[in-house]
């Protein structure tokens, strides 16, 4: 099953894709707006989809939280996918401090998208 990792941002987003059998997590590049991102899902068909969900240490809501989540309702509604949320703490500073400059977001995407993969493999 090919994955694709969302992290969402006012300016940019990041996206990665899964290899084909969901095991591996590849930062692809960051697109601008949620047009460019239907059109994206429409033309690379993954079969899901995971959202970076940024919820604080304390484990609490906030408005950019909500944001992502009216972001992916959205996405859920334009591309008919299932949609799955990751924490996505931190992944932001993480994939900043070793990519460079322009492709923190996509290295997001694939970090968010890899910590969802581990974890339903571990459920497994």
């Amino acid at each position: 099953m090919r994955f694709l990792g969302v992290d969402y941002g006012k300016k940019r987003i990041g996206v990665a894709f899964s290899d084909p059998g969901g095991l591996i997590a590849f930062p692809h590049g960051t697109l601008k707006t949620f047009r460019e991102v239907v059109a994206f899902i429409k033309k690379e068909e993954p079969e899901a989809i995971v959202v970076g969900l940024p919820v604080s240490f304390g484990g609490r809501a906030s408005e950019q939280t909500r944001e992502v989540r009216a972001f992916a309702e959205r996405l859920r509604e334009a591309v008919q996918l299932p949609i799955a949320f990751e924490n996505e703490i931190l992944t932001t500073k993480i994939a900043r401090r070793h990519t460079e400059p322009g492709k923190a977001d996509a290295a997001a995407a694939a970090i968010i998208l890899q910590a969802y993969l581990d974890r339903k493999r571990n459920a497994e």
